[in-house]
């Protein structure tokens, strides 16, 4: 599942993996993700955002902490909300023309997910999705678009094709019907 990823991005899956176990929870949830982010101080996200910085105050924000008795090595499933931060991440790292998935695709799939809470807790920060799109194509080097297609829009684009044969496809049944009333 993970091939695509780096080794930053890895090892941010691990320890928020071993975040969750601290705190005692039973997935792994948005918010160990972004704390798993703090931990690797070296990772392109942490280079770019200093969010080890922000750890104490990430864990403030989202009331995470650490159990005095944590769970033992046990299995735990990504969250619904996690598995699309994931799907976020490959997007974003689509868009951005990268094939591994960073921690800087990480982060923007975080802030792309808006029922976890984490976007609100990045932007009491001063991190947005928007900006930090920004920072990352000024540190790959690539152009700044003028505009940008909403996430809604370019979840939509795929539909587009669809939609236009749908469209032609009634409208020319409405013709042969309407040709099949005047006729007769």
């Amino acid at each position: 599942m993970f091939e695509r990823y780096r080794e930053d991005a890895r090892r941010t899956i691990f320890f928020a993996r071993w975040e969750a176990l601290q705190s005692r929870s039973s997935y792994i949830e948005a918010k160990h993700i972004l704390l798993g982010l703090t931990h690797d101080t070296d990772s392109k996200a942490n280079q770019l955002f200093g969010l080890s910085a922000y750890t104490e105050n990430f864990r403030n924000l989202l009331e995470v902490h650490a159990s005095p008795q944590p769970l033992i090595s046990v299995d735990l499933p990504l969250s619904n909300p996690s598995k699309r931060i994931l799907a976020y991440a490959a997007e974003e790292a689509d868009r951005l023309t990268s094939e591994p998935i960073g921690t800087e695709h990480l982060l923007l799939g975080l802030l792309r997910e808006k029922k976890s809470g984490v976007q609100d807790t990045l932007a009491a920060v001063g991190i947005d999705l928007r900006s930090a799109r920004n920072q990352i194509r000024t540190a790959q080097g690539i152009p700044i678009p003028d505009s940008e297609l909403d996430d809604k829009e370019t979840f939509l684009m795929p539909m587009r094709p669809f939609a236009t044969l749908a469209l032609l496809v009634v409208t020319l049944s409405l013709l042969y019907l309407i040709l099949r009333l005047v006729n007769s």
